[in-house]
């Protein structure tokens, strides 16, 4: 009819406020891990490298023997895993080599197999004061990215605070400290996970073969990965089949650069195995004799939890395996990136974690109080340090303690989360900020 205005619907008025009630929890949550980013830095970069003195991490300790045996394969055609290429590493790190059985200190080898040298092939040709900077911006990048890989979610409420919380956690900090190639490898393995669930599985396969640059890195998000392929073998098979494919073509390429790296890189792995990190969480946790049958214990249930919930929840047996890898393998606080899908599922799952009794709630708790404690002592002692310089020193191992805590804490939450009892109840999973 004419002169009938229309009128557009009423908004709920519930709904207007629950937006509002979420946008500033956003900006509290922003604002708070704001304060967390700027006191890691400042704790990573003021802190941290006095307390540390000769050990404190740098750019030449972290990026230049990737940088230096990648030109070594690919520009000068030699071996970087040979003593005369380790030797020059060690004179451009520490100012001479390192003496044959004298102080325990990192030997900077080359240790990786032969292939990474195609994957960072842009950073060798560049001078190594650039080559820092755009690893530097590429692990940024990367970092940023992965969040939102691993939920596959375009938008959520909290997008925001989750990035600068992940760039606020020590591990990501000590990671670009030393542009480790870590960040792009944790990257390159959330990549694969989000193609597989949008089922471009023959560029899923690909990344995963990238991925193998850092095999102790990439084992735990490829095994629950290759068993989601095999069960049902005539529909994911491309993934599988890619990965093998991409991986037997970059050994090839590799035997063709360099005769012979696979026994002189399997020499390598041994020194490094006794000079780099820390004995692996489990060797610490468990009596000697116990280590062992513990090892296997967590590698039997990472294929059972793997096999149970490929299809129910993959992301829950991604994080399983992440978990569990993070126990047996040596300590290095920087791979704990590779924990930010463990992390993004509980948050995801908080309600029926807490929902299944007081003990889930507890270890639920715990995983978010370690994380939380490591922040406080950050903000203290860089409060501390600013207004006497010197007092941030008095406790700055804190951080570094509730960074070695919290992979048992993850994997005893989600290993809690894997019992039967845990299927009783109806899945009730919220996106986050919502």
């Amino acid at each position: 009819m004419e002169g009938v205005v229309q009128c557009a619907p009423a908004v709920p008025v519930r709904a207007t406020r629950n937006d509002s009630l979420r946008a500033q929890r956003a900006s509290v949550w922003l604002a708070i891990a704001i304060v967390c980013l700027l006191s890691s830095w400042y704790f990573a970069a003021v802190i941290a490298p006095v307390a540390l003195g000769s050990n404190a991490p740098t750019v030449w300790r972290g990026l230049f023997p990737e940088w230096f045996g990648t030109r070594e394969i690919l520009l000068q055609g030699r071996d970087p895993y040979s003593p005369q290429s380790t030797r020059e590493i060690q004179i451009a790190v520490y100012g001479k080599a390192a003496a044959a059985g004298g102080e325990a200190r990192n030997q900077h080898r080359f240790a990786y197999p032969v292939f990474f040298a195609f994957l960072f092939f842009p950073l060798a040709v560049l001078p190594f004061w650039a080559a820092q900077l755009l690893a530097l911006a590429g692990c940024m990048v990367a970092t940023a990215a992965s969040p939102g890989l691993w939920l596959r979610h375009r938008s959520f409420g909290l997008a925001g605070p989750i990035c600068v919380f992940v760039f606020a956690s020590y591990p990501v900090v000590l990671g670009l400290q030393l542009r480790q190639p870590t960040l792009m490898v944790a990257a390159t393995l959330a990549a694969a996970y989000y193609c597989v669930r949008s089922e471009r599985l023959g560029l899923a396969g690909i990344l995963a073969a990238l991925s193998t640059c850092k095999p102790q890195l990439a084992i735990a998000v490829l095994l629950p990965l290759s068993i989601w392929s095999i069960a049902q073998w005539g529909a994911r098979k491309r993934f599988l089949l890619a990965a093998a494919g991409g991986l037997g073509g970059l050994l090839l390429a590799s035997e063709l650069v360099s005769r012979g790296w696979i026994t002189h890189w399997m020499w390598t792995l041994k020194a490094y195995a006794h000079y780099a990190g820390s004995a692996p969480p489990l060797a610490d946790l468990l009596p000697g004799r116990l280590v062992v049958p513990g090892a296997i214990i967590l590698l039997a249930a990472v294929v059972g939890v793997g096999c149970k919930y490929r299809d129910q929840d993959l992301l829950y047996a991604v994080s399983f395996s992440i978990a569990a890898f993070q126990l047996l393998f040596p300590f290095q606080i920087y791979n704990e990136v590779l924990l930010l899908p463990a992390a993004l599922w509980l948050a995801n799952h908080a309600g029926e974690i807490k929902f299944r009794g007081q003990l889930h709630a507890l270890l639920y708790y715990c995983t978010w109080i370690v994380l939380g404690v490591g922040w406080a002592a950050t903000i203290g002692l860089s409060l501390a340090n600013l207004l006497a310089p010197g007092a941030g020193l008095t406790l700055w191992q804190l951080p570094l303690l509730t960074a070695w805590l919290y992979p048992p804490a993850v994997f005893a939450t989600l290993a809690l989360c894997a019992l039967p009892a845990w299927n009783r109840f109806p899945a009730r999973t919220r996106v986050l900020g919502q």
